[in-house]
């Protein structure tokens, strides 16, 4: 993950006011939380970033500005270089037609590139951009194009492809993953008792480890140490311990990007609290569909294996594989808003308001539990 593109209006409507929104991903901790540690990247224009130079004095190393590439050529070096001075990276993008030419001292200071890939693809027509700017492609929505990429030399990707496994030699399941799964198991049977859990957990001794130091960290900040799992479950619950297990089992078993398994803990806490905000019960199956729906990803094995290996749920199965029933509307809702769009919420049975503090709470969730984790291991390592 390279930064997060913060879309400021809707196509079409009234210029955007940038200022606003840089000052907001600054001060308010929701958008911090939002952007997970990465840079903001703000489509705007010379024009804007003119009036953001001059209204605001924070520093803008969070930042990449991207303007049209037939507007470009408005950015003085005055702007450009005092932007850059403040750490901002300026871009450019191209949604039709060619680069335009570029003056020397401009084109030095462009950082990055992005343009449909049908661009990159017609290389031999069309001028390349410069060997240092970072090139991104729009447009990858599928893994055909996916693959044309890692021959084009291309760096960032903006599109609805995620690079799941298509096939696998795999006869049986890594010992490392097959915890994970087992866990995944049991605890999407809402009718699972504490003891059959505390059983499962306990054969795994450093996963029992993990749990109790995860427990006993700043994440929860309890005045007293939990020593073991019955304590843990008079604390938290059996849904949140049986979630927290889960979470930690799945972190020990993948070697994906962090920003994947971001991914997925935000996509499940937010089919959870969809389901709670609606009145629904049995939250910890939403959870359950979020993270399962991304499983094939983090583990870099087929759907179709994993699921055949996991006895779940009629519903589980026919929300992950065809958005059906409740579980499958709230998964449905939660994909639509990491594409960003919102057309699909407003059709779906959930409002735009909803959708987005469901999705701004579960992202501040994941960035808090995800940073935990990171520091319970970087603790380890010492």
């Amino acid at each position: 993950m390279l930064a997060y593109e913060l879309v400021s209006c809707e196509e079409g409507s009234v210029k955007p006011a940038v200022p606003e929104i840089v000052s907001s991903a600054l001060t308010d901790p929701r958008i911090h939380d939002l952007l997970n540690n990465r840079p903001a990247m703000i489509h705007t224009c010379a024009e804007t970033l003119q009036q953001l130079y001059y209204d605001l004095s924070f520093p803008l190393n969070q930042f990449w500005f991207m303007c049209d590439s037939n507007r470009i050529s408005a950015m003085n070096r005055n702007l450009v270089c005092g932007l850059k001075q403040r750490g901002a990276k300026l871009g450019i993008s191209l949604n039709q037609g060619k680069l335009p030419p570029l003056d020397d001292y401009l084109a030095d200071e462009i950082s990055f590139f992005r343009a449909p890939i049908t661009y990159y693809q017609n290389s031999q027509s069309n001028a390349l951009p410069r060997d240092t700017w970072l090139k991104i492609a729009s447009g990858v929505d599928n893994i055909s194009l996916f693959q044309q990429l890692q021959l084009l030399d291309i760096k960032g990707t903006q599109g609805l492809y995620l690079p799941r496994p298509q096939t696998t030699e795999l006869k049986r399941f890594p010992s490392n993953k097959l915890i994970a799964l087992e866990i995944l198991n049991l605890v999407g049977d809402i009718n699972v008792s504490f003891e059959e859990l505390e059983k499962l957990i306990v054969q795994d001794l450093q996963l029992y480890y993990k749990l109790l130091r995860f427990i006993n960290s700043a994440y929860y900040g309890f005045n007293r140490k939990i020593n073991n799992i019955k304590e843990a479950l008079i604390y938290l619950g059996l849904n949140t311990l049986r979630s927290i297990t889960l979470v930690i089992a799945l972190s020990e078993s993948t070697n994906r990007s962090p920003d994947l398994f971001y991914l997925a803990l935000n996509r499940a806490k937010m089919c959870e609290i969809l389901a709670e905000s609606s009145g629904w019960s049995n939250e910890s199956i939403f959870f359950n569909a979020g993270l399962i729906s991304l499983l094939d990803v983090l583990l870099d094995i087929p759907m179709a294996m994993i699921l055949s290996e996991l006895p779940l749920s009629t519903e589980i199965k026919n929300a992950v594989l065809h958005s059906e029933g409740r579980t499958g509307a709230a998964l449905q809702c939660a994909m639509y808003y990491e594409n960003v769009d919102w057309q699909k919420i407003v059709d779906s049975q959930f409002n735009k308001d909803l959708a987005h503090s469901a999705y701004l709470e579960a992202s501040r969730w994941a960035t808090a539990l995800q940073q935990s984790l990171m520091a319970m291991a970087d603790s380890q390592e010492c």
